[in-house]
């Protein structure tokens, strides 16, 4: 993918820039935890996140599982506001209540903490939560550039949820902060 879009921009936020540039392909590539950590943060920070992600970092303890809790009942609420609420053709009427039953399933793995399952997950839902918003132009090759002049934000949302690669090699810490970087977001979109 190409991260021109971003670094060409002028009007584009310096978080977003260093982020497509350096935190995320450092964080795609690290398999040392504390590493990911690093770049998972500078991530949330492109994202607009405002110390929800930070709640989640850390050794496991009581305070991240309700930080957890609280971050995965916002996003099945918000994401799920977002899907009752949007118009479909009748044709996708189904497809949106797959989404709705297939988000569901997420946040209970989320909740068991199968982060490796959540995110395999995770990844699909989005993409057909995103079709369900713009309909087939989400899958063409130019949605990229679409989203990040609809929404800088978003467009690099799409961008990381895009880029993720390789997530079955990948640790369960790995894959926690992955799905939480996008679940935070959307908690709070």
């Amino acid at each position: 993918m190409s991260v021109s879009i971003f670094e060409d921009d002028a009007s584009m936020p310096s978080s977003i820039k260093k982020a497509v540039s350096e935190a995320f392909p450092a964080f795609i590539a690290s398999e040392d935890e504390k590493e990911i950590l690093k770049n998972a943060l500078q991530i949330a920070d492109a994202f607009g996140d405002e110390a929800g992600f930070s709640q989640l970092a850390g050794e496991k303890s009581p305070a991240r599982d309700e930080a957890e809790s609280l971050i995965t009942a916002g996003f099945r609420r918000n994401i799920g506001l977002l899907v009752q609420k949007t118009w479909v053709e009748k044709s996708d009427e189904a497809m949106k209540e797959e989404v709705l039953f297939r988000i569901d399933g997420l946040c209970k793995n989320l909740s068991e903490g199968k982060y490796s399952r959540a995110l395999k997950d995770f990844l699909p839902v989005l993409q057909d939560t995103v079709y369900l918003l713009f309909g087939s132009v989400s899958r063409e090759p130019g949605f990229l550039e679409y989203a990040v002049r609809i929404d800088p934000d978003f467009g690099f949302f799409w961008y990381y949820i895009n880029g993720l690669e390789g997530i079955d090699r990948w640790s369960e810490e790995k894959c926690r902060a992955a799905v939480f970087l996008g679940v935070c977001f959307l908690a709070n979109f």
